[in-house]
């Protein structure tokens, strides 16, 4: 085999294991939301993993290769039948984001520009059947200019006494306990499997406690659901962390 083939094999297979990497790292976060309605509206018929494969099929056909970058669509309109709409209507502000961070994951691994931060928009088409559904990229530039980041990120802080011990960066949903497939994993006993849950709302960030064995607390304070705010210290089992904006 010439070394050209070999190369060109090598990165086939790189490219197949980052497609992996990005389209399990999508599924195990919105796996973290199927509880009462995300479980009956994401078991059967059209699955959202299938809109992340269709705008990374769309983002390698659509590249453009400049003279001295590769530029890839960043907009991203989803046309659904009615039902399948439907179906997605109270996930749907979830699921875009989770959907332009696939843009972004891909970008980054295949070493392509974009002209602004990544839009993923979901329409109604009358005349699509359940299970069909459209996908149409284009580049849009984007007002702070290419490859532009969320402005609204924060991190958790883990903290022993007041001194930081680790940071985990926040995403549109990230689930606290001791579960591997939790973003944030900790090995402290009195903390539940899935202990505690904080979803991005617009440019809010909402915790909320998953019926864990002990509780969840802000500032001290035992909470259900609570917006947190930069600086608030929060308990699970005896562990601290606390909430920064970036």
């Amino acid at each position: 085999m010439s070394w050209s083939a070999r190369v060109a094999g090598y990165d086939e297979v790189r490219h197949h294991t980052s497609t992996v990497s990005i389209l399990r790292g999508f599924e195990r976060r919105l796996g973290n939301l199927v509880e009462g309605f995300f479980a009956s509206a994401f078991r059967s018929g059209l699955q959202p993993v299938e809109l992340a494969k269709r705008i990374m099929r769309e983002m390698d056909a659509g590249k453009t290769v400049g003279v001295h970058d590769v530029w890839a669509p960043n907009r991203f309109v989803i046309s659904l039948s009615e039902e399948d709409a439907r179906r997605f209507e109270r996930a749907e502000q979830v699921l875009t984001a989770e959907l332009a961070r696939v843009v972004r994951e891909t970008a980054r691994e295949r070493g392509f520009g974009l002209l602004g931060p990544p839009v993923v928009e979901l329409r109604v088409d009358p005349a699509l059947t359940v299970g069909r559904f459209r996908c149409e990229a284009s580049f849009e530039e984007g007002p702070e200019g290419p490859a532009a980041e969320p402005s609204d990120r924060a991190s958790l802080v883990l903290l022993e006494g007041e001194r930081p011990v680790g940071t985990f960066s926040l995403s549109v949903v990230t689930t606290i306990g001791r579960l591997p497939e939790c973003e944030v994993v900790l090995s402290d006993p009195a903390v539940s499997r899935r202990h505690a849950r904080i979803v991005r709302r617009d440019d809010a960030f909402v915790l909320t406690d998953l019926g864990s064995t002990n509780g969840t607390l802000v500032n001290g304070e035992p909470v259900t659901e609570r917006e947190l705010r930069d600086g608030d210290r929060i308990t699970v089992g005896a562990t601290v962390l606390e909430f920064r904006r970036d």
